[in-house]
């Protein structure tokens, strides 16, 4: 039986996401959407698809009685009906403002079809990467261009000077030299070159996803931009007062977003590499100064903890937390359909006793290939497994493809909710 009756009233803003076919188009539009909208910016991109996020911030989310179910504003339906119209017509009048500026837009520029910028000065043809991630002014090349050497460095040079005119805000062109290993997942000192832009050493950045800053250290910590839709999924499944434990936490972008989406009582990040913990920190700070979170003491819901999720784990309070997100780092060949490791069974081991046995919610990550999917049934059954050690039960929410890590093989989240011992 229901014991809370709260009623709540929610008006919800515009959202839009666009794909737009380049990162000159995608800059245009998100360049028109700024007058009127703050939350504006580029969540994912591959090949020629670069998807624009457009938030309106004209949200509402109030409850209209008590938990128990006595009115908290008799009388006042005028003003209620007043408020709430007041939004609709401000909202609208933004839409009206972006779509004028749309309309305005000058013509995107000619796109050369087979993707070749043809260098004005040897009139030599330069092959630029369509695919490369951006991380605040870093733009960061996962392998080299096919074809290129990375000795000739005035080929590289161009490469990197080319993407830096396509985007202004990219102020370093980097690539990665070595593929990520080791349980922190980073390619270190030497993973790295600078191909063109500002010499920086270690290469930090600071990167801003859904209005919400981190730090990122390149050299020494994983962090990728292309999570940025899975953790605005996670941040609209979080309810109101919800305890979170976010383990591996890295930069900690995921529990920022939380602390400062959504209302959840606490947050508690958890990392063992000591360079992310200091990203974190700094994170942290900005995130106290941040005026454009709209959720009331973000940073004070926020407890970052440097350590060993299975030394840290038994330290915390049993069945006390609603929510753990776990996107495990890749054990190198034993993860996948083809591994020999356990598929993470001891850190599922040490985070299950830390959930609510009834309804308690945990994200999951795992790898699988092609043709694991869209079931994943060897990650079900770890998760069953695991479950049935510890004599709980289970239920599958849903699994999320969260994204590509090699050829045929993903990195996907399955959630899944405790529904009781057995």
């Amino acid at each position: 039986e229901r014991t809370d009756k709260t009623v709540w009233l929610r008006f919800e803003p515009f959202i839009l996401h666009v794909c737009c076919r380049s990162l000159s188009t995608a800059s245009a539009l998100m360049a028109a959407a700024r007058p009127a909208f703050k939350n504006v910016g580029l969540t994912t991109w591959k090949d020629t698809k670069y998807i624009v996020a457009i938030w309106g911030d004209e949200g509402l989310d109030m409850p209209l009685c008590s938990p128990d179910g006595v009115a908290l504003y008799n009388n006042l339906e005028a003003w209620l009906q007043e408020m709430v119209n007041e939004r609709h017509e401000r909202n609208w009048n933004k839409i009206d403002r972006f779509v004028e500026a749309v309309r305005q837009m000058p013509p995107p520029p000619p796109e050369d079809n087979d993707g070749l910028d043809q260098s004005a000065s040897t009139g030599d043809s330069i092959v630029v990467p369509r695919s490369f991630d951006i991380i605040g002014d870093v733009a960061l090349l996962n392998s080299l261009p096919e074809g290129c050497d990375i000795e000739d460095e005035s080929k590289l040079k161009e490469i990197g000077t080319q993407i830096m005119k396509k985007n202004k805000a990219i102020k370093v062109c980097a690539v990665r030299m070595t593929s990520l290993s080791g349980t922190e997942r980073s390619p270190g000192d030497a993973g790295l070159k600078i191909i063109a832009g500002i010499q920086r050493s270690p290469l930090v950045t600071s990167h801003q996803e859904y209005g919400i800053k981190c730090v990122v250290d390149l050299n020494n910590t994983f962090f990728s931009p292309r999570m940025g839709p899975e953790r605005l999924r996670i941040c609209q499944q979080v309810a109101r007062g919800e305890r979170v434990l976010v383990l591996f936490a890295g930069v900690a972008m995921d529990a920022m977003q939380i602390a400062g989406r959504t209302e959840a009582s606490s947050i508690v990040a958890i990392e063992l590499n000591a360079i992310a913990i200091q990203c974190a920190w700094r994170a942290h700070r900005f995130l106290e100064r941040n005026k454009a979170v709209k959720c009331v003491g973000a940073a004070d819901r926020l407890e970052i903890i440097e350590g060993n999720v299975l030394e840290v784990l038994p330290t915390l309070e049993p069945e006390s937390f609603d929510r753990v997100l776990a996107p495990r780092p890749k054990e190198g060949s034993l993860d996948g359909d083809l591994g020999k490791g356990d598929g993470g069974m001891i850190f599922l081991e040490a985070l299950l006793p830390l959930l609510k046995p009834l309804g308690g919610e945990c994200h999951w990550y795992d790898f699988c290939a092609d043709h694991e999917l869209p079931h994943c049934e060897r990650t079900r059954k770890t998760v069953e497994t695991a479950c049935e050690k510890m004599g709980l039960s289970m239920e599958v929410v849903h699994v999320a493809h969260v994204g590509s890590i090699a050829k045929r093989q993903n990195r996907v989240c399955f959630d899944f909710r405790l529904t009781g011992g057995k």
